[in-house]
């Protein structure tokens, strides 16, 4: 009986290869077809009853409301010091039955398998263990994910299609995520003729959308490690747009609504006041932000926080300075999590617009 499977890869980390494999286990959920999920290899990992277990795992575990079992959905675990301890004493086959004994169960389990792989194809090389390895060890096709354009990505695709061929893995088809919606149908004609040559199928465009690549006020409270002091019902507001200290300025065109404000706690009043007149003498509505990050040792009073509470609008407090708080906040991608269900409803529903699921449906049906 042939094992059904796919892994789900990308060209870098920050594609989309998350969203793409949440999109397309939700599909097939939706068709109820019994599905499994792994992540054989991971970096990012919390603690959970004493092992650890890769952070998209967990995400998983709680959309498709499975019990998370280690072993099986989060396999290998590098975390800091793995790598010199693997090259001073190399043991590939114990992290390989690792992840073959996890395959072999979820096969058992379930009808199909999708497998999320890690960064770039060459992600886990250092011990033996890239994505194309991975994928070799499963047995398993492969479907790439890469940003959408024409250029850039089909020379991206080279390259990683070069290290799946060394291996003998297929990559059977891509999903071209974040494209213009303008530009679709140009990169959908371009790409089809140019994939030909490899005979690999372009499996969907997924058009580009804000709320899957812009951070929400969860993430930004989350990265700069702050205390919500109000309007924690509005954490998931959207933020596309940063104004630091009392500098308030923006485009005539930006939606305040994003916006969020990183000011000193001795300035907040201040702040709040120049964005109210500039809203009135630009007349731009609605006179509301996304939220506001205090910065500072010291926090605004109990007074101030009652003051601003109509704004309805989460604020929240660190002990980093301003400049410190827009540093960490520059540094942050806005990965879906188990903390933001918008995300996760976007991201099932524009897989299921824009995604020929029927086809990949049929690629595992014919497997390796």
């Amino acid at each position: 009986m042939t094992r059904k499977s796919i892994y789900i890869a990308a060209t870098s980390q920050h594609v989309g290869k998350t969203t793409m494999t949440l999109g397309l286990l939700s599909a097939l959920e939706n068709r109820k077809i019994n599905v499994g999920y792994s992540k054989p290899l991971g970096q990012q990992y919390l603690d959970v009853n004493g092992k650890r277990v890769d952070k998209d795992a967990i995400l998983f575990a709680d959309c498709m409301n499975f019990d998370l079992e280690p072993d099986l959905h989060s396999p290998v675990i590098l975390g800091r010091g793995d790598t010199s301890l693997y090259i001073d004493r190399p043991h590939p086959g114990d992290l390989i039955k690792k992840i073959t004994d996890a395959s072999d169960t979820l096969h058992r389990r379930h009808d199909i398998v999708v497998f999320e792989g890690t960064g770039h194809p060459g992600v886990g090389s250092v011990v033996d263990l890239s994505n194309a390895e991975v994928a070799k060890q499963i047995k398993s096709d492969v479907i790439l994910v890469l940003e959408g354009g024409i250029g850039n990505t089909l020379d991206r695709l080279a390259l990683c299609k070069a290290m799946f061929d060394l291996q003998g893995v297929r990559i059977v088809g891509v999903l071209i995520n974040k494209v213009q919606p303008l530009k679709m149908d140009k990169i959908r004609r371009y790409l089809s003729i140019a994939l030909k040559k490899w005979n690999i199928e372009l499996l969907g465009l997924i058009p580009y959308d804000e709320q899957l690549v812009y951070p929400s006020m969860w993430h930004i409270v989350k990265a700069v490690n702050g205390t919500v002091l109000t309007g924690e019902e509005y954490l998931n507001n959207l933020v596309t747009n940063t104004i630091a200290g009392n500098i308030m300025e923006f485009e005539q065109n930006a939606d305040p609504s994003k916006l969020l404000l990183v000011v000193s706690y001795r300035r907040l009043n201040e702040a709040l006041q120049n964005f109210e007149n500039i809203c009135i003498e630009k007349n731009l509505q609605p006179k509301k932000i996304a939220g506001i990050i205090v910065t500072g040792h010291g926090k605004p009073t109990s007074a101030q926080i009652e003051q601003h509470h109509n704004l309805l609008i989460p604020i929240a407090h660190t002990t980093l300075d301003t400049y410190d708080a827009v540093i960490k906040m520059g540094h942050l991608v806005a990965k879906i999590d188990v903390q933001n269900k918008e995300k996760i409803e976007c991201a099932r529903r524009l897989f299921e617009e824009h995604v020929d699921i029927p086809r990949i449906l049929q690629l595992m049906e014919e497997g390796l």
